[in-house]
């Protein structure tokens, strides 16, 4: 896989940036009952393949929902440092953005999305899987692709099940996928999330649009995901 075209860009007093040639950030947020490096979370499991070869363009971590701040924070090093909305040519030489939030982790990443928001940071795709929390349905207009999965389990009452777009004109739903045999755990490793990570990277790679759930290679009427 190639990097992102362009050079590295110019770091000035105003960036606190810990690795110049981050150019996507990947920021996971596990559930509430799991440590932030569970090796069976398939939030994990997806940051550390971009923590791998062919992803030296791409700085990925993982927190607990707990802790959000601090994931904030962290990706936030990564961005100018003044406060207020960021310019257009200060986006120009910013890393794209991708969260991931599992169970609690989808309330948590969503305040994530809604802090960008306020600093006028665009996210590039979101994802929430089997996502709890009150706040978590409405998508912020600043995030350009969201998806949806979720699981038929005993937490169906509990979870999110559908996403309102603060400004549909500025957000896609990319998929909204029933994961049939799934439980809230297992969820995580549904191939299929990984998928729309690592296309989504692809895709910024290239300038092309992030797909719907229909183009993707593995069909929304997939099986279950496997468990470990």
């Amino acid at each position: 896989m190639l990097p992102l075209a362009g050079a590295a860009p110019t770091i000035d007093p105003g960036v606190n940036a810990v690795s110049p040639s981050c150019k996507i950030i990947y920021l996971g947020f596990v559930g509430a009952l799991e440590p932030p490096d569970n090796k069976y979370s398939g939030v994990v499991q997806i940051r550390d393949v971009l923590r791998g070869a062919g992803f030296g363009d791409v700085c990925a971590s993982s927190y607990s929902p707990y802790v959000w701040t601090m994931g904030r924070d962290w990706l936030l090093k990564y961005f100018p440092t003044h406060e207020g909305a960021l310019t257009p040519a200060e986006l120009l030489l910013c890393p794209k953005v991708i969260l991931v939030g599992h169970s609690m982790g989808g309330w948590a990443m969503m305040s994530v999305a809604r802090e960008l928001r306020s600093r006028n940071i665009p996210v590039e795709l979101t994802i929430q899987v089997d996502s709890v929390g009150i706040t978590d349905q409405t998508v912020p207009r600043n995030v350009k692709n969201g998806a949806l999965f979720h699981a038929h389990d005993v937490l169906m009452f509990m979870t999110t099940r559908h996403l309102k777009m603060e400004d549909p004109r500025m957000t896609k739903l990319v998929a909204n996928v029933i994961v049939a045999g799934a439980g809230h755990e297992s969820i995580t490793r549904d191939p299929r999330i990984r998928e729309l990570v690592i296309s989504t990277i692809e895709r910024l790679r290239t300038g092309f649009l992030v797909p719907a759930v229909t183009e993707l290679p593995i069909p929304i009427e997939a099986g279950p995901a496997k468990a470990e």
